[in-house]
């Protein structure tokens, strides 16, 4: 049995689709933006995670902040398309996925607002 791709266009015009996946895309982005204009360029280190047990348990330089917004981004295109690869089949599913990357996409702009909280 073959399996078939639902048309990426018709996927990507589906209103379950398009609001959670435009309201991810734009708190990434927010998240992007945030650290860029409100983390210090200098070249000092930079504090990046912090532990309730232990305080701050890692630190590094400015390229390092921006570690947790690409990981973000990459959750979003992996949810995005897993959720295209499954919507021919179970249109529910796929609206998780991009629920689940929304949700993600919300603790990554909370952890960049604290990473900026931190370095101030």
């Amino acid at each position: 049995m073959r399996m078939r791709i639902y048309p990426l266009r018709i996927y990507s015009r589906n209103l379950a689709i398009i609001i959670p996946s435009m309201l991810a895309l734009g708190a990434n982005f927010l998240a992007w933006v945030w650290l860029f204009w409100q983390t210090p360029r200098d070249d000092q280190q930079l504090f990046l995670h912090y532990n309730v047990l232990f305080g701050v348990d890692k630190v590094g330089g400015y390229g390092g902040v921006f570690a947790i917004t690409l990981v973000g981004l990459g959750i979003l295109v992996f949810n995005y398309l897993a959720g295209w690869l499954v919507f021919g089949k179970d249109k529910y599913t796929a609206f998780i996925l991009n629920m689940v990357g929304l949700i993600c996409q919300l603790f990554v702009l909370a952890g960049s607002v604290l990473i900026v909280f931190m370095n101030v």
